[in-house]
């Protein structure tokens, strides 16, 4: 009876929201968001402490900035559909980073210069107290251009394009021969300067550049181009997506996403040279290994903290043939999308530490707990033990293995009451696997014991490896969450649960 109210509820949806314009006014925007509510929210598979979109599908998150005590974040939003299209800028606040208070429509297309929607970028606050935001966006056929508009209120939910526009385009002097479809504009200061870095395809060549700008004048309405900051090998990273450069402790972190040859957020970590601008790589890594956690954002606060936000997008990518998902998903037709918990970055012995912020912990409740417990396997098969007293697909987990003498141990969420279905979780020393997604545990050896923070809402689940050195994210088809069982497995040996912690968390949503 459930799924065939659903059903009614969007056929009405979807209704009136064809007898509407898709237009980016907001206008339009609010009367989409309002007609759908009842629908989304009758959804049991919408999150209840992840930022969700109010309706339609989200696209990459933007502008991340903490500002006058509230953390905020923007992010593409097509309100009409569940499916990806022309974008505008919600936005969302937050005191937290946890939970978050939808604002009132945000930064829409500037018809008057003819857009049609809004692309990624970031926003800044100047040395002069300006408050602004710049993104890529085409204009007729003359290729991605940069537009720089203004917040006009101290909530930034109010904006113009007053001044120059386009402030940068592909006929700037100097440039390499850029795709058209350059993109991503990053723009930050440091010691009295403001540069400007974007994602930019040069075809012909076997690297991947990222150039660098420098502000000409006060407005930053005026970039110069400087060269290139630094490049990465198209074998390894076919372009670098949304590119952000940020200091983190006494190094600068450069982070991306990539398309292919698979869809991964990576780090550059090193020293930026203000001198010749640019980065001097020492290390470089994977943020989250998962497909499922993508166009990241950061937003540094007041107290030299740096966070991280990125979306869990609601489908793979059909133009990678062998994508580990097929066939090609979208999440419903209610909804499409959302964030990825939050993560406090750090370096700790030269290693990137990604935390989930501390405020989840508020929503714990109703602790649950297993002490030290043998996993014998008594067969050839997979051995399954479903855990008593504890069922919930809303919850954080903190579990310990030591594998002994077993081939693999782990644990399966969203279980069915046999242990079978959900995401499986499985260990084999040196590698983990999260649910078909192969993570290499560099500095395993044998007998080391490994620690898994492990969040479940609804159908994300996130795991937390060896306290943050390794993150996976990822999405459960509908099809394959079975229950809210948990299941511990093995084979081939006896392995040892060394502990195990979880709670139930509110929701917020």
């Amino acid at each position: 009876m459930k799924s065939n109210f659903i059903v009614s509820l969007l056929v009405i949806w979807t209704s009136a929201l064809n007898a509407q314009s898709w237009d980016l006014t907001p206008e339009n925007i609010e009367k989409a968001i309002k007609d759908s509510t009842v629908s989304t929210n009758t959804d049991p598979f919408r999150p209840a402490y992840h930022l969700t979109p109010p309706t339609g599908c989200m696209g990459d998150p933007n502008g991340g900035i903490y500002y006058d005590g509230w953390y905020h974040i923007f992010y593409g939003l097509q309100p009409f559909a569940y499916h990806p299209g022309g974008w505008y800028w919600a936005h969302s606040r937050s005191k937290d980073l946890l939970q978050w208070e939808n604002m009132k429509t945000g930064l829409t297309p500037a018809f008057e210069l003819g857009l049609n929607a809004i692309g990624s970028g970031s926003t800044i606050i100047t040395e002069h107290g300006k408050e602004l935001a710049f993104y890529s966006m085409g204009e007729g056929d003359g290729g991605m251009k940069f537009w720089r508009a203004e917040f006009s209120n101290k909530q930034l939910s109010e904006w113009d394009h007053k001044g120059k526009n386009p402030v940068l385009t592909l006929e700037a002097p100097g440039l390499p021969p850029f795709d058209g479809f350059w993109r991503d504009p990053f723009v930050f200061s440091t010691e009295g300067r403001t540069f400007l870095i974007a994602c930019a395809d040069l075809f012909d060549e076997n690297y991947v550049p990222v150039p660098i700008f420098e502000a000409k004048n006060d407005e930053l309405t005026d970039w110069e181009y400087q060269g290139i900051l630094f490049t990465v090998p198209k074998h390894k990273y076919r372009n670098l997506e949304v590119p952000e450069l940020r200091p983190l402790g006494d190094k600068w972190i450069f982070m991306a996403s990539t398309d292919a040859p698979v869809d991964r957020v990576n780090y550059f970590i090193g020293d930026f040279d203000l001198t010749d601008l640019t980065l001097n790589i020492e290390s470089e890594g994977i943020i989250d290994y998962s497909g499922h956690y993508y166009a990241q954002e950061t937003i540094p606060d007041d107290k030299d903290n740096l966070f991280l936000m990125s979306w869990i997008p609601g489908w793979d990518r059909e133009w990678l043939p062998y994508y580990m998902n097929e066939p090609i998903k979208n999440s419903n037709r209610l909804w499409n999308g959302c964030f990825a918990i939050p993560r406090k970055l750090s370096l700790v012995d030269g290693y990137l530490i990604q935390s989930p912020v501390d405020a989840i912990k508020d929503l714990r409740k109703e602790k649950f707990k297993l002490s030290t417990k043998e996993l014998p396997v008594l067969g050839p098969t997979t051995a399954y033990v479903v855990i008593e007293g504890f069922t919930s697909d809303q919850m954080e987990m903190v579990v310990n293995f030591n594998l002994h003498n077993a081939s693999f141990c782990g644990i399966n969420v969203l279980s069915d009451k046999e242990g079978q279905g959900g995401l499986p979780i499985v260990w084999s020393g040196n590698l983990l696997n999260v649910d078909g997604v192969k993570v290499p545990i560099k500095d395993w050896k044998q007998g080391d014991a490994i620690d898994l923070r492990i969040f479940v809402d609804k159908k994300f689940v996130e795991v937390f490896v060896n306290s943050g050195r390794y993150c996976i994210s990822r999405q459960v088809r509908e099809e394959n969450v079975k229950g809210k069982y948990i299941a511990l497995t093995s084979l081939g040996g006896t392995a040892k649960l060394l502990s195990l912690e979880a709670w139930k968390l509110v929701s917020i949503n």
